[in-house]
């Protein structure tokens, strides 16, 4: 497979001096167009850092970042316009579904195809098709708070492709949810990840889904080790030595 989004040395220190905290050492990942990946590490391992970098929420310290064959990050960000970059290319999934709760679900999904300048009925049946394809089309009409937990993941599974982004980043996506619903919603991301050809990288502590991923990264004190999904993990999700 094509490589979706690759990670080589990425560096981010908070601080200088003698008060500066490592909170990347130097992070190797790669994910390819179609897969799903998992991350995994303790709280204070450089988890949420690394995917506010990939997310172009925060500047790395140095390293490089590419998506496709587009380098986005070289010791320096290579794109002009960050806001541009995390709407066109990079779909969000967090624990929270975070719906805008006075539009109905089909606005929800279409809203960000509209800022980008798509023409409203164009962004809207490109809503609706994903809803559809995720299984919650019986819903477009609805408001958020007339959902369930499930729907409402599957809704926002839906904005995070509705502009089809290459890279996907889901931070504990299924944290909120039972076992039979959690478990439904990485069958969905692995199903659209090879539909759309996005590379998705999943954030989680969620022993339930953590043997379904076929390649896992465990990021410890800011380094990143490539490990297999449930036979090189010990009992506590950590990494054997």
């Amino acid at each position: 497979m094509a490589e979706g989004i690759r990670i080589e040395n990425l560096v981010k220190t908070y601080g200088q001096g003698d008060t500066a905290v490592h909170a990347l050492r130097g992070v190797n990942m790669s994910v390819a167009k179609g897969e799903v990946v998992g991350l995994i590490g303790p709280s204070g391992s450089g988890k949420s850092t690394l995917l506010k970098c990939l997310g172009a929420v925060i500047e790395p310290t140095s390293g490089r970042m590419t998506i496709g064959d587009r380098v986005i990050y070289d010791d320096g960000w290579k794109v002009g316009d960050l806001r541009a970059l995390r709407r066109d290319l990079i779909g969000f999934i967090f624990q929270a579904p975070y719906l805008i709760p006075f539009l109905d679900v089909t606005d929800n999904v279409a809203l960000l195809p509209m800022l980008a300048g798509k023409p409203n009925a164009e962004a809207r049946k490109e809503a609706r098709d994903l809803l559809e394809a995720l299984d919650v089309a019986h819903r477009a009409a609805a408001m958020p708070s007339q959902l369930s937990g499930g729907e409402q993941q599957r809704v926002a599974i839906a904005r995070a492709l509705v502009n089809r982004p290459p890279v996907i980043l889901a931070d504990e996506p299924t944290a909120p949810l039972d076992s039979v619903r959690a478990l439904a919603v990485v069958d969905l991301l692995n199903t659209m990840a090879r539909q759309f050809e996005t590379a998705i990288i999943v954030v989680t502590h969620d022993e339930k889904i953590i043997p379904t991923f076929r390649r896992l990264y465990n990021i410890r004190d800011g380094v990143t080790v490539e490990e297999g999904p449930a036979g090189s993990l010990g009992s506590d999700g950590a990494g054997k030595s």
